[in-house]
């Protein structure tokens, strides 16, 4: 018989697994939000602009695309979205850092089917990017991905491997550390 020690187990496990996830989903939230930062910085240099100069699009992820995204959503399911400036941009923040948390979980359940890294980071990557090239167009209000300049499209796909790459790190630590 066991001491109390060891492994969790029941709703205790299954509530400690999704929240260890939604740690790894902020970290990844956080590593892509702070290269997006890097990204803005550097092309705002470049051009010898400020940051708040910068009028076109770098990235859809880091963009009023995700507010057109979630106001379709919100819209949709309860008739309201934002409509002033400070309503949008609290949209943008909730929606990245709890969706970008959120979806951190996902990623425990592809370690559990998947079992050691790289294998749950490379689905888990693929899944994001392939919600990212499918949401955008669908509810963003951008053009398919095929017609996305390329300099977008890699971004993207640079922004969800630091995202993936942050979660699997922190989930693959945490797990270490939940046994």
């Amino acid at each position: 018989m066991g001491t109390g020690r060891g492994r969790r187990s029941g709703t205790s496990a299954v509530l400690g697994e999704a929240a260890r996830g939604v740690v790894g989903g902020a970290v990844g939230t956080g590593a892509m939000a702070f290269a997006a930062r890097l990204r803005r910085e550097a092309y705002a240099r470049r051009h010898g602009i400020a940051v708040s100069e910068i009028d076109e699009v770098l990235d859809y992820d880091d963009s009023e695309h995700v507010v057109v995204a979630a106001s379709t959503l919100l819209d949709a399911v309860v008739g309201w979205a934002p409509r002033s400036a400070r309503g949008r941009h609290a949209l943008y923040w909730v929606v990245h850092w709890g969706y970008g948390s959120v979806v951190g979980a996902t990623h425990v359940v592809l370690q559990r089917a998947f079992g050691r890294e790289p294998a749950p980071g490379l689905v888990f990557l693929a899944g994001t990017q392939a919600m990212a090239l499918g949401l955008f167009p669908v509810l963003g209000g951008t053009p398919p991905p095929w017609r996305w300049r390329r300099d977008l499209l890699r971004t993207s796909f640079v922004q969800h491997g630091i995202y993936a790459g942050g979660v699997a790190a922190t989930n693959a630590l945490t797990a270490r550390r939940a046994v």
